[in-house]
């Protein structure tokens, strides 16, 4: 698993292409900011947090997924009594793609938890896997000196081909020792993805190797080479990690990191505000959608804007729920089958500027039960240790924790119901903000108001049968029955 440093380095690359209150801040209250204790060591005793920190659900969580953490103890067979812990509150320890953690994974199954692996890698892996940089990496023209290292050509194929087999031999030593791996969630982000956006284009462009096996149009132009490239990468997970799996476990659920439905009509985006490319993924059983509060987002922040609380959380808010619920519709109405197992994070300094406010513990909160709401299948809690902001971290794990067992309240619609509304407020919106999923005859609905002061809510959860609720600025749940 990379580190903290490593994957924010990593996350910059990717840029270039029942009535639970909710405190509401008033307009004038000064947003909150990032204060690092000079004391942190950046280590997190996380079994031992969690443990005393985290409170045990209390709602079954029946079939539904156990959330996995960036940062979730020591990689290495843990007692029985500690997985029950984990699963007590609704987490999971997960191991990566290699056969070493096998004893991991027994140990796990053992003792009732899933078995999911999740890894990250990045930068010219899986390319590198083929040896001299001669056969893989870009043969530049001479007199040419790039701005970055150099990166691996695109229609080279012998890492991923090399990667493509460890990951179906893993797979096999796994069932053959019994264990059934339950969810394959990787992290890969390296090449063709994990270039800078400029630089990518530049070096394909200079390189002899990319101009003899390219289509022409492909550089063409550095939006062509872009979506090409994007493509290419969607395609290469398919073909060399979800294939793989599939063929030995084939009820897994596999997906990667930004694997998502994204199209012209429904476009999904970066928190750099750019706009994502047209995907459709294979082979892949599950989306992976990303609700970071990312702090590049706040490029897109309007200097005329009040930077108070409450204008804050709406302008995060849009952020962390945008992309969910894009993908969402697009799921919706192009591929039904597939699950929804995002990443979140309230907080992700990929730009430390300390001056960036961050969103609220409280609106983060309504934010989670809303992806909840939107039909989500599982989370992914992005909690890496940040030294001098360990705080941050436990309380992200703290925060999924409590909404996911609030949640769980009505986990029956989660299973089976059907997302209601799928409509991402702006940046800058006020008013009545509500999501709810209706399965059958009932529907549940979650509700709250941006900007302060309660508000009315018409709704039509059936066809022809329309509600009107009072909506409090602190946010609301109800049940709803057709009749």
């Amino acid at each position: 698993m990379s580190n903290p440093q490593k994957r924010s380095r990593n996350m910059w690359c990717l840029l270039v292409f029942f009535g639970c209150a909710v405190a509401n801040a008033s307009a004038g209250e000064a947003p909150e900011y990032a204060h690092a204790d000079p004391a942190g060591t950046g280590q997190i005793n996380w079994l031992q947090v969690i443990e005393q920190r985290v409170k045990p659900l209390t709602h079954d969580r029946g079939k539904r997924w156990p959330m996995i953490l960036w940062e979730c103890g020591p990689l290495k067979p843990l007692p029985e009594a500690t997985i029950k812990m984990l699963l007590a509150r609704g987490l999971t320890q997960s191991i990566h793609l290699t056969e070493d953690h096998l004893p991991i994974a027994q140990a796990l199954q053992a003792a009732g938890a899933p078995v999911i692996m999740m890894e990250g890698q990045c930068g010219n892996w899986p390319a590198q896997m083929a040896g001299d940089a001669a056969k893989w990496a870009h043969q530049l023209d001479p007199g040419y000196t790039p701005k970055m290292p150099v990166k691996a050509c695109l229609t080279v194929r012998d890492g991923w081909m090399m990667q493509g087999e460890i990951v179906r031999k893993t797979m096999r030593r796994f069932k053959d020792a019994g264990v059934t791996v339950d969810g394959v969630w990787m992290d890969w982000e390296g090449e063709p993805m994990g270039g800078y956006r400029g630089e990518s284009f530049a070096q394909a462009s200079h390189c002899s190797r990319c101009r003899a096996t390219l289509p022409p149009a492909v550089l063409a132009s550095e939006k062509a080479f872009s979506l090409y490239r994007c493509r290419l990468w969607n395609d290469l997970l398919s073909i060399y990690l979800a294939a793989p799996v599939l063929e030995i476990f084939p009820k897994c659920a596999v997906t990667n990191w930004m694997i998502t439905w994204s199209n012209p009509e429904r476009p999904l985006r970066f928190w750099d505000d750019s706009e994502l490319w047209p995907s459709a993924p294979a082979l892949f059983t599950a989306s992976n959608p990303v609700a970071y509060g990312n702090t590049v987002f706040w490029q897109a922040w309007q200097k005329e804007w009040p930077a108070d609380r409450e204008s804050v959380d709406r302008f995060y808010f849009h952020l962390l729920i945008r992309m969910v619920s894009d993908n969402a519709a697009n799921l919706t109405r192009w591929a039904p089958h597939i699950q929804s197992l995002p990443w979140v994070e309230r907080y992700c300094p990929d730009d430390e500027d300390p001056a960036i406010p961050i969103m609220s513990r409280e609106r983060y909160r309504e934010v989670l039960r809303h992806l909840w709401l939107r039909g989500v299948d599982g989370m992914q809690v992005f909690n890496p240790s940040r030294k001098g902001l360990e705080e941050y971290s436990i309380e992200e794990v703290e925060d999924a924790v409590a909404v996911y067992d609030e949640m769980l309240a009505y986990r029956e619609f989660s299973e089976k119901g059907k997302p209601l509304c799928l409509a991402v407020p702006g940046p800058r919106q006020e008013g009545v903000v509500w999501s709810g999923l209706v399965l059958e005859d009932r529907a549940v609905v979650r509700a709250f108001t941006q900007g302060g002061g309660d508000a009315d809510l018409s709704l039509e959860p059936w066809p022809g049968k329309s509600v009107k609720l009072r909506v409090p600025a602190a946010g609301q749940t109800w049940v709803l029955n057709k009749n």
